[in-house]
């Protein structure tokens, strides 16, 4: 799984969604490129109190960070180029990410509204745990009692 800086900043925040979503995931490989901390950590920068960042990184420490590659920008690039194609788009440092997904053949884990584009879904494997965790497995079963 890579994981989007909107997840790992929603865990970091003690969201319960982003916490259960992580935590039952812990036993598949967790990946995020440099794009992405940095992202974290500029939170981290902004926020009202004091910048702590050995904190997060105690706390993300099951986080494997990939090093960047020329792979990471084609499959972005590549990603733009189809979203183009069926007229959307997404941010270059969004496109980026994804491309980063795609290159490692990783499901992408967002948290916001950001990858919300038409299209993207049939380029990526792309999960929102916030909406999946609302949606209902199936439909409600009819009660019996009457």
């Amino acid at each position: 799984m890579l994981y989007d800086s909107s997840v790992l900043i929603d865990y970091l925040d003690g969201r319960d969604t982003a916490v259960e979503y992580i935590e039952s995931h812990l036993n598949e490989r967790a990946v995020a490129p440099q794009l992405v901390l940095f992202e974290v950590y500029q939170g981290e920068v902004f926020k009202s109190s004091p910048a702590n960042f050995d904190a997060v990184d105690g706390a993300l420490g099951w986080l494997t960070p990939v090093e960047t590659s020329a792979g990471f920008a084609r499959a972005g690039a590549q990603v733009q180029a189809e979203l183009d194609r069926r007229g959307a788009a997404l941010s270059a440092r969004d496109a980026f990410i994804a491309g980063a997904a795609v290159a490692l053949d990783e499901p992408l884990a967002v948290a916001d509204d950001d990858f919300d584009v038409a299209g993207l879904e049939s380029v990526l494997d792309i999960e929102f745990p916030d909406r999946d965790a609302t949606e209902p497995d199936s439909a409600p079963e009819e009660s019996d009692s009457g």
